[in-house]
């Protein structure tokens, strides 16, 4: 189903994020490295921006609304989960592709050329649990709270019939592929922390929603797995 919702100013600035993203990284990384002709980091910034725009296309045609939603930060979002996503941004865009351009500069520890394949795999794969959640929950914003204006409601189609937090998954995987991508077994480091606020996160997430959410508890017990499937 198709909303008639219109893309508001602030729908435009969630929509376009990605691309923001992968300015910043890219430019850290080439500057850091001290090259601009590192072919692995162009393949990948193509990759990433290629998988941005059809995804944008994908968005602003099925769920506009929810993009509206998603550009802001929304009245009741706890400060913890501010802070949280404040951090993780930080090392995602800035932190690793630093390091991993200081690791290519003075070749710490390189990963060979055809690992950048298995970081464009991930991607892909990062990609799909990024957006296929938001086509089954009109409730999927940034940022955690309980959506009484919006009468939220619990979500079990699609992907949430699998694990109750399937975009949290597509955040943890879209944060492996930047080791590959950029070669560096160093970058892990801050990779490893990304993971950490992931897991961090869909915690915090999972007891707000047990705590304040309508038939959320039972919803926990038909579906085991916050994040990953036959884990966790």
């Amino acid at each position: 189903m198709v909303e008639k919702t219109k893309l508001t100013g602030v729908g435009i600035i969630a929509l376009t994020s990605p691309f923001r993203w992968i300015v910043a990284m890219g430019a850290i990384y080439l500057i850091a490295s001290g090259s601009i002709g590192i072919l692995r980091a162009w393949a990948y910034i193509g990759v990433y921006t290629a998988g941005s725009l059809v995804s944008c296309v994908l968005l602003v045609k099925k769920v506009p609304g929810l993009l509206n939603q998603r550009g802001k930060i929304q009245e009741g979002t706890n400060k913890l989960d501010k802070c949280l996503i404040l951090i993780y941004f930080l090392f995602a865009i800035v932190v690793t592709p630093l390091i991993a351009g200081l690791d290519y500069r003075f070749g710490i520890s390189p990963l060979p050329f055809y690992f950048l394949y298995i970081g464009i795999g991930l991607y892909f794969v990062s990609l799909v649990f990024s957006i296929w959640p938001m086509f089954h929950n009109p409730f999927f914003e940034g940022t955690v709270r309980i959506q009484k204006d919006r009468d939220q409601k619990v979500i079990e189609s699609g992907p949430y019939s699998i694990v109750r937090h399937p975009g949290y998954l597509g955040m943890l995987i879209g944060s492996l592929p930047l080791p590959f991508v950029f070669g560096s077994l160093l970058s892990f480091m801050p990779v490893s922390i990304m993971i950490s606020l992931v897991f961090i996160r869909t915690y915090y997430e999972d007891r707000v929603l047990q705590g304040g959410l309508e038939g959320y508890t039972g919803y926990c017990q038909r579906t085991k797995y916050r994040l990953i499937p036959l884990v966790w």
